[in-house]
């Protein structure tokens, strides 16, 4: 979908970082699992082969060429990477054989507020977060990165939020919330992430965190 009135692609909070997918394939799956990208996020790719994992990339209908995977991966993991082309709507098909196989699912921000993290392409909260519910093993985690920031009106869209509910209409139950810095670790003090404090001058204000929302499959 497009940027939702008001808001500019340099205000999305939709796309996940490489830095963020790898915290939470750390702290919510073991090497060998298979972590699934159910919109085809190359960061989330990128993050799982790196650490080890199988990763299914979901790849949405006009979106990138499924044979693009991020330069960055190394050649020799590649093979632990399968893309699919037809987005989340794929995996909620009767009797896919990728249902209940993932330890985790990784995805960003969809839905009023959200840019697409690829243009032309994108699916609504609520496919999204069904083919995340379908493609997790029983007692399976979905991890939901986002951050709620201020459109040119300086209004704040309340993303987490939607995204505890579209997950718990999916039929996930919500467990978590971590706060993600965005600074580093200086003795006793933070310093502030160099990205943040340039966008400093933007409408909003500086984003100082992002919401890691964590929800399981029963």
């Amino acid at each position: 979908p497009a940027p939702a009135a008001g808001h500019s692609p340099a205000a999305c909070s939709g796309p996940v970082t490489a830095a963020a997918a790898a915290r939470a394939i750390a702290a919510f799956s073991r090497p060998g699992d298979l972590v699934a990208a159910p919109d085809g996020s190359l960061a989330v790719i990128e993050a799982a082969v790196a650490a080890g994992r199988c990763v299914l990339g979901l790849i949405p209908a006009g979106g990138r060429a499924v044979a693009g995977l991020p330069a960055g991966v190394d050649p020799a993991a590649r093979p632990l990477a399968r893309l699919r082309p037809g987005g989340p709507g794929r995996l909620l098909a009767p009797g896919d054989p990728d249902a209940g196989q993932a330890a985790l699912a990784i995805t960003g921000c969809h839905g009023a507020g959200c840019c697409s993290p690829e243009p032309g392409g994108g699916d609504g909260p609520a496919l999204v977060y069904a083919a995340c519910q379908r493609v997790l093993a029983p007692g399976g985690v979905l991890a939901v990165i986002t951050a709620s920031r201020a459109s040119d009106g300086g209004q704040l869209a309340d993303l987490a939020g939607h995204a505890v509910a579209a997950a718990r209409a999916a039929g996930l139950v919500y467990a978590q919330h971590i706060v993600l810095v965005h600074a580093a670790i200086d003795g006793d003090h933070l310093t502030p992430d160099p990205a943040a404090a340039a966008a400093a001058s933007r409408a909003g204000g500086t984003q100082i965190h992002s919401d890691l929302l964590v929800f399981t499959k029963p």
